[in-house]
């Protein structure tokens, strides 16, 4: 039986873990400040989140590529759900005993192992229970059936939004509604209402971050490359946790500023760097570490990583808050992968691939994720096109028993061996 203390010490470890990494950074030449600057948003969230039942604070729980916007203009607190999942396995080593809980609540190993670890973790009482969930069918069909078990298991009602897979004028209408009517339903769940000149601003914000994504990017362009590998994950962090946030902007405006002088230096990540890599896919979160020491023995750094870096073209209006958020989501960089596919994805890539220099891809086959699964040979086939080889590395976002560490190290070694001899 899980005492409530060890129930709350998930949430707890990943504060710790933050606060420390934070402080250990502080006043350290060598530690870029932009990394101390994550970690400390990083405990802040979850310290939010982990007193939110004490201090009467309303809890949304919501799904992967949901607007937060709307939540940090309504004062809500949000927790999101896959994110949380992989922080909670990735700060405190442990998930084995929650994939077994998931599994014992009726969850296929087949699925997508952030919602196992999710569902075990809320099983187990290892995570607050939200007042509502908040679900989308952004971007699959894990995502599309995600809030159901969050719901049965911790006995509150939610709000599905479903967005359109096109953005005709009718379908934007569609989506519009479906917007207010999600605000609606907060304000009734929570006693808060829209305050609409705190959404204004948080669009502001988050124009501003969409822009500082694009130079961030560009600059990832740069022969050597200025951009250390795994940081990817903390711009994908910033943005699934904090649009709209100044604090977000902050990282990001010192995470560009940073870069700019890295280049200015004419440092890179590998000395010599001898292979441009694109990343598609999520690697596996516990083994980030693994992955770039191998890659950096053979000067391979990754330059790309096309769905969570690329953002599309366009500006979003303060003044059309609601119009913005919709924007904001037919820009994402993964939304190419959403509906049927087209050549969206493969100009993409294909343009990724040049404009960064590519040698070769490695694509991370998350077995959890039928809708990447579903792409691999026609993505294979369009890059050797262009003559840029790619691995496909079957493994597992969290669970490394599918693809252990060795396994993948080796799969790397053998990659880079062929890029070699290339």
């Amino acid at each position: 039986m899980i005492g409530s203390e060890e129930k709350k010490s998930r949430i707890k470890t990943i504060v710790r873990a933050c606060r420390l990494i934070a402080r250990m950074s502080k006043g350290r030449p060598e530690v870029l400040e932009s990394h101390r600057i994550y970690y400390q948003m990083l405990a802040d969230y979850y310290d939010r989140l982990l007193n939110a039942q004490e201090e009467g604070e309303f809890v949304a729980a919501h799904t992967i590529f949901f607007p937060v916007e709307i939540l940090y203009a309504m004062d809500i607190v949000p927790m999101h759900t896959e994110l949380t999942a992989w922080m909670t396995a990735l700060f405190s080593g442990s998930y084995a005993d929650l994939l077994s809980t998931s599994a014992e609540v009726g969850l296929a190993p087949e699925i997508c192992s952030p919602y196992r670890v999710l569902t075990g973790a809320l099983a187990a009482g290892c995570l607050p229970r939200p007042n509502v969930m908040l679900w989308s069918n952004l971007i699959c069909d894990n995502s599309a059936k995600g809030g159901e078990p969050v719901m049965d298991m911790s006995g509150c009602s939610g709000f599905f939004l479903d967005c359109p897979f096109q953005q005709t004028d009718y379908e934007n209408r569609y989506l519009k509604e479906e917007l207010e009517d999600m605000i609606y339903f907060l304000e009734k769940q929570s006693g808060r209402k829209m305050n609409w000149d705190k959404l204004s601003d948080n669009i502001a914000q988050s124009d501003r971050q969409i822009e500082l994504y694009r130079k961030i990017n560009e600059l990832r362009q740069t022969v050597p490359s200025p951009f250390p590998p795994q940081d990817f994950l903390k711009l994908f962090t910033v943005d699934c946790f904090f649009a709209g946030q100044p604090e977000a902007t902050n990282y990001l405006e010192t995470f560009h500023q940073e870069l700019l002088e890295t280049i200015r230096d004419g440092r890179g990540m590998a000395s010599p760097e001898r292979f441009r890599v694109m990343s598609i896919g999520m690697p596996p979160v516990l083994l980030l570490g693994a992955i770039e020491k191998v890659s950096l023995e053979y000067g391979a750094v990754s330059v790309a990583d096309p769905f969570f870096c690329n953002w599309g073209e366009g500006r979003l209006d303060p003044q059309k808050p609601l119009d913005s958020v919709m924007k904001k989501i037919s820009m994402h960089p993964v939304m190419v992968m959403y509906g049927p596919l087209d050549e969206r994805l493969l100009d993409m890539l294909i343009n990724c691939a040049k404009q960064h220099k590519i040698d070769g891809t490695i694509n991370y086959a998350h077995v959890g994720c039928k809708q990447g699964a579903a792409t691999i040979k026609i993505v294979k086939d369009v890059l050797n096109e262009i003559d840029v080889p790619m691995l496909i590395l079957d493994c597992d976002i969290i669970d490394t028993t599918i693809a252990p560490e060795e396994e993948i190290r080796e799969k790397l070694r053998q990659f880079f061996e062929l890029l070699e001899d290339r």
